[in-house]
């Protein structure tokens, strides 16, 4: 939001010439209006400065008309706007007041009739910085809502122009939208820009500068095969990745690289931006199904592995492999390990154990038996331990059979 300078002519305050800066506040939601408005005065005059040869600076704001509602275009202060504070932030000693509010109504400050507001006095001479800030309540209370600072020297006894005054959007709000839904698992390289929206606290999308960086944060580990954000300023001092938005203009990229992975949510943050004002959004990849790639079929029908004598020197019976594959998760570059659930109902005759993750094969599950095993059944389940699984866990049997050989003897009389 730029504040341009204009030059006004000569002004006397106090026996010095008065430095004339034109603040061109413009608007953003509404603005408008095209009636006649009146130049407003402080609400807190400046007092008579106990030094002399003091200049007193006047800003010229002016919201043009035909922005459209909720949207601030760039270079815009919000017509929301009800009072606008003025504050010499290096005053010298006594100098009072340092700070003036002057009231304004936002919607009525035109082109044509601009509202003329007052800063506080200031000396000549020496590099004056004023801040300057606007609210949506009048006297300078209520939320600040756009802010802005700027430096010049005026010279007593001729008219001064002020340079221009970039005007900041203050953040409160903060949306984060285009989450791609359609992003496979097992699949790399992946991208698609994310919007961010930015509102001050009138509820007016703020385009140009922030006052304040808005960041956006993933928290996801996994940066290379995983999740991860780029963007025109790379946030710093992140965990993982982040992206600094400083204008409605930078841009923010996520970055898939096919992990079968639980949902990422990314969190946003800004200076004087909380609660459920810092938006989040939640990225869910699309996951493949887990499938058996090799391993034995039971008896019972089905997969499963058959065990029917324990470790008494014969190996035929005593153990037996299935292996299950997820791509996106078991295969390269992913190289994650598979787990089973139900292992506790094969206790009474069984051992199981996961192997060494193969990325072409996947990840072995081994059924052993006991020493002294009884006969029994139990089902075990494979799964990725990810809650955003949408297909269902497959399922493997584990038997033990034991037999009986009746035996007969015959007596000899």
């Amino acid at each position: 939001m730029s504040i341009s300078v204009k030059r006004l002519g000569n002004r006397i305050f106090s026996s010095a010439v008065a430095l004339i800066a034109a603040a061109s506040v413009a608007a953003c939601a509404g603005g408008g209006g095209g009636g006649t408005s009146p130049i407003i005065t402080p609400t807190s005059a400046p007092t008579t400065p106990t030094q002399s040869n003091l200049v007193t600076s006047q800003f010229v704001i002016v919201v043009p008309s035909g922005t459209s509602a909720g949207a601030r275009k760039p270079q815009f202060v919000s017509s929301a706007s009800l009072s606008i504070t003025i504050t010499l932030t290096n005053p010298p000693a006594g100098l009072s007041p340092a700070s003036v509010s002057t009231n304004i109504s936002g919607s009525t400050c035109t082109v044509a009739t601009p509202c003329i507001v007052n800063g506080p006095p200031s000396p000549p001479g020496v590099a004056d910085t004023f801040q300057l800030t606007t609210f949506d309540a009048a006297g300078g209370a209520g939320n600040a809502l756009d802010s802005g600072s700027v430096t010049f020297t005026p010279i007593a006894g001729q008219a001064n122009t002020a340079p221009t005054i970039t005007m900041q959007g203050i953040p409160f709000s903060i949306t984060i939208s285009g989450v791609p839904t359609n992003f496979n698992a097992n699949t790399a390289s992946q991208t698609a820009n994310l919007t961010v929206t930015v509102k001050d606290h009138s509820g007016q999308t703020i385009t140009g500068t922030y006052a304040n960086p808005v960041r956006i944060t993933d928290p996801d580990a996994e940066t290379t095969n995983g999740t991860n954000l780029t963007g025109t300023h790379v946030g710093a001092s992140c965990t993982n990745s982040c992206v600094d938005l400083q204008t409605n203009t930078d841009t923010i990229t996520l970055n898939y690289g096919g992990l079968a992975e639980n949902p990422v949510v990314f969190a946003s943050s800004a200076t004087g931006v909380s609660g459920g004002n810092a938006g989040t959004a939640t990225f869910t990849p699309i996951l493949q199904a887990i499938v058996k790639d090799n391993g034995p079929t039971t008896l019972l029908g089905g997969d499963g592995i058959d065990l029917f004598t324990n470790n008494d020197g014969s190996t035929v019976g005593y153990s037996g492999t299935e292996q299950y594959k997820e791509p996106g998760f078991t295969n390269s570059p992913y190289d994650k390990t598979l787990s089973i659930t139900g292992v506790g109902a094969c206790s009474a005759f069984a051992t199981l154990s996961t192997g060494t993750n193969d990325t072409t094969h996947g990840t072995p599950f081994t059924a052993s038996a006991i020493l002294s095993p009884v006969a029994g059944i139990c089902t075990i389940t494979v799964t990725d331990n990810l809650t955003d699984q949408p297909n269902a866990l497959p399922t493997f049997k584990v038997t033990y059979t034991t037999s009986t050989i009746p035996v007969q003897s015959k007596y000899r009389h």
